[in-house]
C-alpha cells in the first residue's frame, strides 16, 4: 500500500485504478470505516445527507450475483457483461453501492442533493485512493436499472444507485490517459 503524503502531488497525478488491476488483499474494516468517516464530508446543503451507502464483500458477494445474472436474463444483458460483472465482483474485495436519496420535501432542489451523491463518490475514491488501495468508480446496467436497485438494495421510488466503488490492491497501473487543457476548458466572464 502507498499511502500518499503529498496532497498537491496526489491530485496532480490522480487517477483511478482499472477494475482489472485490483485483486486481494483489501482495506479491513477499521481501515474502511476510517476512509468512509473522511469521505461522508462532503458539500450537503440542508444537511439532508441524501445518500447511503451499502458494502458487499465476502460471502455476500454471492446474493449479489444470483441478483445480477436473474435480473441480467430478465431485460436480456449480454451473457458476456454479465460474466464481467461477476468476474469484476469475485476479483475485487470490496465494492460499496453509494445510493442517492434525494429528498422530495425538501426545499433544497433536487439537482443538489444529486450533486451531493456524486460529491460523494468522488470523495470515496479519493479517500481510498490517497491510502493507497485502489479504486475505481463504475455505473453501467447495474446502476442505470431500477428495478436492479429495487431488489439489490430495497431502492425506493425515489433512490437510484449513484455508482459502485470497487476497492483493493493493486500492483498494475494502466498508462495515464490524456488530459483536458486548461485553455480548451477555462474561459473568463467578461
Amino acid at each position: 500500500m502507498n499511502q500518499i503524503k503529498d496532497i498537491s502531488a496526489f491530485f496532480s497525478s490522480r487517477r483511478s485504478i482499472s477494475v482489472k488491476n485490483l485483486n486481494y488483499p483489501g482495506p479491513n474494516h477499521n481501515q474502511t470505516m476510517a476512509i468512509l468517516k473522511n469521505a461522508l464530508r462532503v458539500p450537503d446543503h440542508g444537511k439532508l445527507e441524501p445518500w447511503r451507502i451499502v458494502l458487499i464483500s465476502g460471502d455476500h458477494k454471492k446474493n449479489f450475483i444470483s441478483i445480477i445474472e436473474k435480473r441480467g436474463k430478465e431485460i436480456d444483458i449480454d451473457p458476456l457483461k454479465i460474466e464481467k460483472n461477476k468476474a469484476n465482483l469475485l476479483g475485487t474485495p470490496i465494492i460499496l453501492a453509494v445510493i442517492c436519496s434525494p429528498s422530495i420535501s425538501s426545499k433544497i432542489p433536487k439537482i443538489e442533493q444529486i450533486l451531493s451523491c456524486g460529491a460523494l463518490c468522488m470523495n470515496i475514491l479519493n479517500n481510498f485512493l490517497v491510502k493507497g488501495w485502489g479504486a475505481n468508480w463504475l455505473t453501467g446496467w447495474m446502476a442505470n436499472d431500477k428495478k436492479f436497485g429495487e431488489l439489490a438494495f430495497n431502492n425506493t421510488k425515489n433512490e437510484f444507485v449513484a455508482g459502485y466503488i470497487y476497492v483493493g490492491s493493486y500492483e498494475v497501473i494502466n498508462p495515464d490517459r490524456p488530459r483536458p487543457s486548461l485553455d480548451e476548458k477555462i474561459s473568463y466572464f467578461k
